[in-house]
């Protein structure tokens, strides 16, 4: 059976002698760059949110949520 483009680079990579030297290559540079690379224990990320909490007695969830929550929800 003829193999197609990708058997056919496959079958070079397998019977390659230099398929080791691409994967430690690949292994070394990674470890580079996880070392060089700067990072933060604890990074300031800013996220845009707030939380709206409300306690409305005698109001359904439902209409808690239609009269007061999305009015607000709007102006913040």
């Amino acid at each position: 059976m003829k193999a197609g483009i990708a058997g056919a680079l496959t079958r070079a990579f397998i019977t390659s002698p230099l398929t080791p030297l691409f994967l430690v290559a690949a292994f070394v540079f990674g470890l580079v760059a996880l070392v060089s690379l700067p990072r933060e224990e604890e990074p300031q990320i800013s996220v845009p949110m707030v939380d709206i909490i409300l306690r409305a007695d005698g109001l359904r969830a439902e209409d808690a949520v239609k009269l007061i929550t999305e009015p607000l929800e709007t102006i913040v």
